[in-house]
């Protein structure tokens, strides 16, 4: 029998803030065990999609992710999503948008790990023709 996804986990050096910053984007709620100073600190995925763990470690980020998220945005365009995340806290690191319209924005969470923000679902049958 195949595994699934329980989690993805992040580590970083302040769970608690790096978990609200990663609920808001992804509407996801605060574990109830999560407090300001602890150790790990989780979002609670909605939708069957998998959960978000943040633990703390000593060292800092040195170099790029490996693995990272792609974001497609709900219920908003691809532009007004990077603009909301921007908002939260996000960082614009690079433009990777085509001249077609496809394309990404690569974008850093507060303490420096990349994600893209690409097409929203309602986007892509105006690029490319198809449904996601």
């Amino acid at each position: 029998m195949p595994s699934y996804i329980r989690a993805v986990t992040f580590d970083c050096a302040d769970p608690y803030t790096l978990a609200r910053f990663w609920a808001e984007v992804v509407g996801g709620e605060l574990g109830p065990e999560n407090a300001p100073g602890g150790d790990e600190a989780w979002v609670v995925a909605a939708d069957g999609r998998p959960e978000l763990l943040f633990l703390r470690v000593p060292e800092g980020k040195a170099v790029k992710n490996r693995v990272h998220l792609d974001l497609g945005p709900r219920g908003i365009r691809r532009e007004d999503e990077k603009q909301r995340l921007v908002d939260l806290g996000a960082t614009v690191l690079k433009d990777f948008r085509r001249d077609n319209g496809g394309g990404f924005w690569l974008l850093a969470d507060p303490e420096g790990n990349e994600f893209c923000v690409e097409l929203s679902d309602e986007e892509i049958p105006e690029v490319y023709g198809r449904q996601p």
